[in-house]
């Protein structure tokens, strides 16, 4: 009996991406001063939305414990990609980072994060209520 749901892996996985792309904006802002740094962007919300809404014929199982993740859930596999953030025009130092995008961004991103947090911790609540209630 898996008492860990689809869903918890799915907000472990969005938990776990947001901590990756906070590093990724923290990165952005520590280099803001650095001439020629180009800003990066962690993109993972397209594979995350794909992994949650394929149907089970579309989700690939395994068929040898060395292949993907153990129980062949699509979250596990769900991996994030660092790109650089296309720019129209540089400033003369050739840096990209935009201090008020990143800082909107980091914003968005913690608020994100913080809620997948409260649900995963409502998840946990129901289940130390319903392990309390068999006693």
């Amino acid at each position: 009996m898996n008492v860990f749901d689809k869903t918890m892996g799915m907000l472990e996985k969005t938990m776990d991406m947001r901590a990756a792309r906070h590093r990724v904006i923290a990165s952005n802002l520590a280099n803001e001063e650095t001439p020629g740094y180009r800003a990066k962007e962690f993109r993972f919300l397209e594979a995350l939305y794909t992994a949650s809404h394929a149907t089970p014929a579309e989700r690939l199982m395994i068929s040898h414990h060395t292949h993907l993740q153990p129980g062949g859930e699509a979250a596990g596999r769900v991996k994030g990609q660092v790109v650089d953030m296309p720019v129209n025009e540089l400033p003369m130092d050739g840096n990209s980072v935009n201090l008020e995008m990143e800082m909107a961004k980091m914003s968005d991103n913690a608020l994100n994060y913080n809620t997948a947090a409260s649900m995963m911790s409502q998840r946990f609540r129901q289940l130390l209520s319903a392990i309390k209630d068999t006693r």
